[in-house]
């Protein structure tokens, strides 16, 4: 009597606990819901969802035949008050086989659309016409972006054309990361020394939410990214800007005077130049470098790979998706990027955190500066920087030179450039 007692409260508070998780088990059902694998986007999640759609009508008639069946059992032979056992019998041969060939059916069925869909996703389709290749290097936390052949370098929000198919190619700098867009495709996963490819293809124009599905770190939850969708003419716009130079920052602005302070600090692990195509080709290997270094000494390092910055003033979110850009924001996520997103390596590893020598007036005229950070327009672009000028000479250190050396006196893995120009006579 008394385990009765014990019980009887929880079993009376389970419908109560069960309506309160049933809106959040059902969201994930929501097409509407930007992670929701309902309400397909694109031919990929819509076959995937077909198939789901397909296996779960036969499971829940399997459910409902095999609980019907067992239902009529326990009701129709239950034991009986004064009554005899039923006769006992042993062995069926016509039983056992139907019971063989039914599940044998049911798997048969099931299987044959599934196979024929991870051959369907397994490669691009040929009769699309031209795909496009983007290969997207997933690290702790956050994804870089690079269109293959295209000269052009980003991060954390990938721009592709709707209606045409995009090849991903999927590689890690560090550990198992899962690539997602829910609304494009399912999970595939990222994994370190090996390629993995996905190809996709978005219906209509739209913004789809991505994430690192696999637990990668502390920050693994805050690994987010953005599928931008935009119409061909509009992605082709996007994608030449992406190679034109930056417009020209007016002198004695917020932002001119954050340049200098982004040269000075920040260069080291991010690059703001690969709008130049042969910036652009040695971003991989100023990568690498950075990455290697990180992994000889993690502790002491003051190089790791960092987002590539090139016209951050074009997107639409900081920090892998964490908010939406603007200068609020910004200048929270460089006042204390632990505070906004915990474990990354940014006020662990970055020089002006560990001297605490960043201003409130530093961190305003930084985000200034990487606001500012967009393409000249294409009919009045500025000529690049010519080779003798200093915003020439800023940009090929940047990409070139910062990984070793620093601009002030702190000796990175080469000494520290700081004063240069009073050592020597030119």
């Amino acid at each position: 009597m008394r385990s009765l007692r014990i019980l009887g409260p929880a079993r009376a508070g389970a419908p109560v606990l069960l309506a309160a998780l049933a809106p959040a088990l059902l969201a994930g059902c929501t097409p509407g819901d930007p992670q929701s694998t309902f309400g397909a986007g694109g031919p990929v999640a819509r076959l995937q969802e077909d198939l789901f759609v397909f296996i779960f009508w036969i499971a829940a008639f399997v459910f409902v035949v095999v609980q019907a069946a067992l239902i009529y059992s326990v009701i129709r032979f239950r034991a009986r008050r004064g009554a005899d056992l039923p006769a006992q019998t042993h062995g069926n041969n016509a039983l056992e086989i139907v019971w063989t060939v039914i599940p044998a059916l049911i798997l048969i069925a099931v299987a044959v659309p599934t196979v024929r869909g991870i051959y369907t996703i397994a490669s691009p389709p040929s009769d699309e016409g031209n795909v496009l290749e983007v290969r997207v290097r997933a690290h702790q936390w956050w994804w870089e972006i690079e269109y293959v052949g295209q000269n052009v370098v980003t991060a954390n929000e990938i721009r592709i054309p709707a209606g045409r198919v995009v090849n991903f190619i999927l590689e890690s700098d560090d550990v198992i990361h899962s690539f997602w867009v829910p609304k494009l495709g399912g999970k595939l996963d990222v994994i370190p020394n090996n390629v993995n490819q996905r190809w996709l293809k978005a219906d209509e124009p739209g913004v789809y939410l991505g994430q690192c599905a696999e637990f990668c770190g502390e920050a693994h939850a805050k690994m987010r990214f953005r599928v931008v969708a935009q119409p061909p003419a509009e992605f082709d716009a996007w994608l030449e800007s992406m190679r034109r130079p930056p417009a020209p920052i007016p002198a004695g602005t917020d932002a001119a005077e954050g340049r200098n302070l982004f040269a000075q600090n920040c260069g080291t692990c991010h690059s703001t130049g690969t709008w130049d195509g042969e910036q652009a080709q040695a971003e991989r290997a100023v990568q690498d470098g950075r990455r290697e270094a990180f992994l000889r000494d993690g502790d002491d390092s003051l190089l790791v790979p960092g987002p590539n910055l090139t016209h951050f003033g074009t997107r639409g979110t900081l920090a892998a998706g964490w908010a939406d850009l603007n200068q609020a924001n910004l200048e929270e996520w460089i006042r204390d990027p632990d505070d906004v997103k915990i474990g990354t390596r940014m006020k662990q590893l970055a020089l002006p955190y560990r001297q605490n020598s960043l201003t409130d007036s530093d961190i305003r005229k930084l985000a200034a500066y990487l606001l500012a950070l967009k393409p000249g327009e294409s009919d009045a672009a500025p000529a690049a920087p010519t080779a003798g000028s200093p915003e020439r000479g800023q940009e090929l250190f940047s990409v070139n030179c910062s990984g070793c050396h620093s601009t002030d006196a702190t000796q990175v893995v080469g000494p520290g450039l700081g004063g240069v120009s009073q050592r020597a006579d030119d």
